[in-house]
């Protein structure tokens, strides 16, 4: 973690805002009972939103992401057979705050997002770090000092390094596979992301260079998030099906399978 009094203050504001409001207190909520499942038969119509983005929601592929195969469980033990939509992920996050009845994911928690979204299912850790194929594990010091980095256009990687000062990035509108064509072409020396998004990706894109990781410069949470008008029932159901999950191991099971590295 960085040592200047300015960056460490931001980074324990972003760990907070994740980190306040916890999925459950206690022991965890049964599952959905049927007098949830009889409700949500006169639930409106619910509309499932997310993006391409590894490993969390795969549009094509081998594989759907874990997200995504978390999400359609949920639904498939309450009975229901929601589709999932792709959308570009702006549009997804627009028509999630401004429309109700609508569930997103994967989302990240910032103090931005807070009040338009209701953070109904904390998910998974994200840890944020700088990837090179260059043998060195930068700090936030070091990274500072480097020519160019690739980050994600319009995600809280890009705001963080924004917020912290940093000038030398390369934006891309892509999630992976231009920052790691960049990585191995030589145009940028270092990658801010996900590393689980970046471990898998590059297992993808069969990188056979040595890949190092930096320590978590900043890390939080992805949430299966609502709209802020969602129906009271279908929330519970969801919160205490997923409860189910985690606890009997479904859940750590479908994770396994994505989360390797």
């Amino acid at each position: 973690m960085p040592r200047h009094p300015r960056a460490l203050k931001g980074i324990q504001a972003i760990a907070l805002a994740f980190s306040l409001y916890p999925l459950t207190g206690g022991s965890a909520p049964a599952a959905a009972t049927e007098h949830d499942r009889r409700s949500l038969s006169d639930s409106p119509t619910i509309t499932l939103v997310t993006a391409h983005l590894l490993p969390y929601s795969i549009q094509e592929g081998r594989e759907q992401g874990f997200m995504v195969e978390l999400v359609r469980e949920i639904e498939r033990r309450l009975g229901s057979n929601r589709p999932v939509r792709f959308l570009p992920w702006s549009r997804a996050i627009r028509n999630t705050r401004l429309s109700p009845n609508h569930v997103i994911f994967p989302l990240t928690r910032t103090p931005e997002r807070e009040p338009h979204f209701d953070w109904a299912i904390e998910v998974a850790p994200v840890h944020l770090v700088f990837v090179t194929l260059n043998g060195r594990r930068l700090d936030l010091a070091q990274a500072r000092r480097l020519s160019a980095i690739a980050v994600q256009q319009d995600t809280p990687f890009e705001q963080y390094l924004r917020q912290q000062g940093f000038t030398n990035l390369v934006v891309t509108s892509s999630a992976a596979p231009i920052p790691i064509r960049m990585l191995r072409a030589g145009r940028v020396e270092a990658w801010f992301t996900a590393r689980d998004l970046a471990a898998y990706s590059l297992r993808e894109q069969f990188v056979t260079e040595p890949v190092s990781y930096s320590d978590p410069i900043t890390s939080g949470s992805v949430y299966i998030a609502l709209s802020r008008e969602f129906p009271a029932a279908l929330r519970r159901a969801y919160r205490d099906t997923f409860s189910a999950m985690r606890q009997e191991g479904t859940y750590q099971r479908i994770m396994d399978r994505y989360l390797r590295n």
